[in-house]
């Protein structure tokens, strides 16, 4: 793993601040200016006077645009030795300073205006930023391999592997994954994160209700030192127990450090009794009370506990913005010259989307071939096909090939974030021939189709072979386009229990085996330049409330609910927050609010305070009508996740809703849940995360802080993810990712655990491996011929 060199800080002018406060501080909105300071890796002084250079660019430019700028200045000063090496991210990083962090402007594609980055002014009429180019410095190579070897240990793949691309989703992921986990090692509570008790809130089981009545005997351990036991209510706190402690170390004229920290362990266990707890409420001394047993306990000092220290490297923190773009209004074509355009809008393409099937080819055939075959193209949205296409049938063979345009009724400029372009390979039976299935664009009550009722309509007449998906707008939100061969996945029969049918189909990864699997061929329409899907449509729209007019006594500054939890999670930046302005104010309302305001109206009204009543609003939203998806994303926004019900949450996290908006506020919801509940719905999220569309997400970011913040969660986040990194092909990679963000911040002492159970794992696994080839027919085997042959193994018989 690559670690950056952070450069020693320097005192910078009078910041700005975000973006969006730059635009209203006065300064040139057209022009930025930076000041690039070279700093060679060997040479971190502060008194130092680097050398230097000063570029003023338009604000529209791209992380690109401002390398070559600084590059042609540093040729023209000769000031550098290779001013060419500045072009490439590979060998030089462009730093800046934002707190006590550094921060890497990471991708090329990112429009300078929206670097979280502080502005200052100078005597120019621009806004000045300071940046730092340094060469990229690899760590210590031993301490990276070893440290890789142990991750790729622990999560049961090798990330490394797969991380060829530095813009890819992998290492885009593990490097936004950063900002996340440092935040949260930062805050942190180390005698709390080392020494959490398993304890439970439900009430005391009918068995061991007589034992509230009764005292509990208990044994005090002092390590070598002293020994004896105490009569104690099972109402008594950990903090009693500690406080006769040192009576009675006071009484016997014992010494120990009083002064130090002290904290209950059970003894033998790495499990603790602290807190406000009473002793009933702590798991280990119910199943002490179960089992008619003794409880021990030993009392230790704070600093001999394991430690938790964080060794491993971390990746260099990335811009908060990395990933999206500026408004449209920045973006259009209009009035622009050839020379001013870096990126295309989104929503300036008014043409259908459309795919142009070249063919597909196999290595070998399968044991039964179909007779004809025709490939259907879909535009899935979360769970929902939008639109689809079929081509026609042909004779199924190693190589089949067709060169035709498959064109779909929905515009380029129409399409949300997260939706996928899959392609399936059916048969067809002779006396029927695929139909062109095309369902409208809208998604209405009446318009919306499932793709489970989807499929359901072909079951008789055709079977799917094969099917792969393409995110269509990516985790950099650019459009794809160009040539793609994609490995397709062997459909499965249902009942065959290899695929989750709601979620697993769903998956954007490849098939890995490409000596073996079938490979499709197809173009997508090409630009000249990156197509990208902007933030907003102009810089005003997230100042106000599009239905401003229907509740004119609203004001965001009462009704907003902000969570700085949550703003560390927003996987795209702070463009997601709710508006943050004293009054709302008023836009030209959408159509959709003209023709349903009294709708809206009493569910403004009526629907805040029952959120269960949510879900079924935002079913008959129209998600493709980028309008009324901003009105919604403005409502809820102003929503208190505290209102709903947790069950709704969850219900807002199913694949019914893939918006990202929607998703954020099911996640605010779930920040206020005990580790209790937490735990309680831990595996369910876990298998939530397939939904998502990309990797990094708000729930991902969710899960990871929380298990940092928790050893009991961050055992079961442990165990549940890599289940599913071994046994779920479909979504490996980004279940990998997530476990190496988590791993990568739990600490040493929890690291050594992790490594003692999986060894522990792989032992019984390879002494069922070792029964199984002695018995091969038989599955119920005796305990004593286990026990005799085990004698045999262990003796080499």
């Amino acid at each position: 793993m690559a670690a950056a060199v952070f450069p020693n800080q320097t005192a910078l002018p009078h910041c700005v601040g975000s973006p969006t406060e730059m635009r209203t501080q006065g300064g040139s909105e057209n022009n930025l200016k930076f000041i690039c300071e070279f700093r060679p890796d060997e040479d971190n002084s502060v008194n130092r006077d680097f050398e230097s250079v000063t570029v003023i660019l338009p604000a529209q430019c791209s992380i690109s645009q401002l390398r070559l700028r600084i590059c042609m200045k540093a040729q023209e000063q000769n000031c550098h030795p290779d001013p060419f090496a500045i072009l490439d991210p590979e060998k030089y990083i462009l730093l800046y300073a934002r707190g006590d962090d550094w921060y890497e402007a990471h991708d090329d594609c990112q429009i300078i205006r929206t670097l979280d980055i502080p502005w200052s002014h100078d005597d120019s009429p621009c806004l000045v930023a300071h940046i730092v180019a340094k060469p990229l410095v690899a760590g210590d190579s031993e301490q990276k391999k070893n440290q890789q070897e142990c991750l790729t240990y622990l999560i049961g793949h090798d990330l490394d592997n797969e991380a060829s691309d530095r813009l890819g989703e992998l290492t885009f992921t593990r490097r936004k994954l950063a900002s996340p986990r440092r935040l949260e090692l930062r805050n942190r509570d180390k005698v709390l994160y080392a020494t959490e008790p398993w304890v439970t809130q439900a009430p005391i089981p009918n068995e061991l209700e007589e034992w509230l009545n009764r005292k509990l005997c208990l044994t005090l351990h002092y390590m070598s030192k002293i020994s004896f036991s105490i009569q104690v209510d099972l109402k008594a706190t950990p903090d009693v127990l500690l406080e006769v402690f040192r009576r009675v170390m006071a009484d016997q004229r014992v010494e120990y450090n009083s002064s130090e920290e002290l904290v209950l362990k059970v003894s033998g266990r790495e499990e603790f009794l602290s807190g406000e707890n009473c002793l009933c409420d702590f798991l280990w001394v119910r199943q002490c009370l179960k089992a008619n047993q003794d409880l021990h306990l030993s009392v230790v000092p704070v600093s001999q506990l394991a430690a938790d220290t964080v060794r491993f490297v971390d990746w260099p923190l990335v811009d908060g913005f990395s990933g999206q773009f500026s408004s449209h209004d920045d973006l259009s074509l209009l009035g622009k010259d050839l020379d001013d355009i870096f990126m295309i809008s989104l929503w300036d393409c008014n043409r259908k989307f459309r795919v142009k099937l070249l063919g597909f080819d196999i290595p070998q055939l399968p044991n039964k071939p179909p007779q004809s075959v025709y490939v259907e193209a879909s535009i899935l949205y979360g769970g929902k096909v939008l639109c689809s296409v079929s081509s026609l049938p042909k004779l199924f063979g190693d190589e089949v090939l067709w060169n035709e345009w498959l064109e779909f009724d929905i515009l380029l400029r129409d399409l949300p974030r997260g939706v996928k372009l899959s392609f399936t390979i059916n048969t067809c039976a002779s006396d029927v021939s695929p139909t062109t299935k095309d369902p409208k664009p809208g998604l209405s009550r009446d318009s919306k189709v499932s793709l489970n009722k989807h499929t359901d309509t072909q079951k008789g007449k055709t079977k799917i072979l094969y099917f792969v998906n393409l995110l269509l707008i990516d985790h950099r939100s650019v459009l794809s386009q160009g040539p793609y061969t994609l490995h397709m996945w062997s459909y499965p029969d249902l009942e065959d229990g290899a695929i989750t049918y709601q979620a697993d189909k769903l998956s954007s990864a490849t098939n890995p085996h490409i000596d073996e699997s079938m490979a499709i061929s197809f173009l997508l329409d090409r630009y000249s330049f990156p197509v990208v899907l902007p933030n907003t449509f102009s810089h005003n729209d997230g100042s106000g409330s599009p239905t401003s007019d229907l509740f004119p006594d609203k004001s965001t500054s009462s009704t907003q609910c902000t969570s700085p939890i949550t703003d560390s999670l927003s996987p795209h930046g702070q463009f997601l927050l709710p508006p943050k302005t004293e009054r709302v104010s008023l836009r030209s309302p959408s159509p959709v609010f003209n023709t349903k305001r009294d709708y809206l109206k009493r569910f403004r009204e009526e629907s805040v305070q029952y959120g269960s009543n949510l879900p079924h609003f935002l079913r008959n939203i129209n998600w493709l009508d980028r309008r009324v998806v901003e009105d919604v994303h403005w409502l809820l926004g102003l929503w208190d996740p505290g209102e709903l019900d947790v069950h709704v949450a969850l219900e807002l996290l199913s694949m019914d809703f893939p918006d990202e908006i929607v998703r954020k506020l099911a996640v605010r919801r779930l920040e206020s849940l005990p580790n209790d509940d937490v735990l309680k719905y831990l595996l369910q999220l876990v298998q939530t995360l397939k939904v998502e569309p990309y990797h990094d997400s708000f729930l991902a970011r969710y899960l990871i802080q929380r298990a940092l913040r928790s050893k009991r969660i961050g055992h079961f986040f442990f165990w549940y993810v890599r289940s599913e990194v071994a046994g779920c092909p479909y979504f490996r990679q980004r279940m990998a990712v997530i476990l190496e963000a988590y791993l990568l911040g739990c600490g040493q002492a929890m690291i050594n655990i992790f490594t003692q159970q999986v060894q522990a794992v792989e032992a019984l696994q390879e002494v069922a491996m070792i029964i199984k080839r002695l018995y091969p027919d038989k599955t119920d085997l005796p305990s004593s011929g286990w026990r005799s042959n085990y004698v045999n193994i262990s003796c080499g018989v």
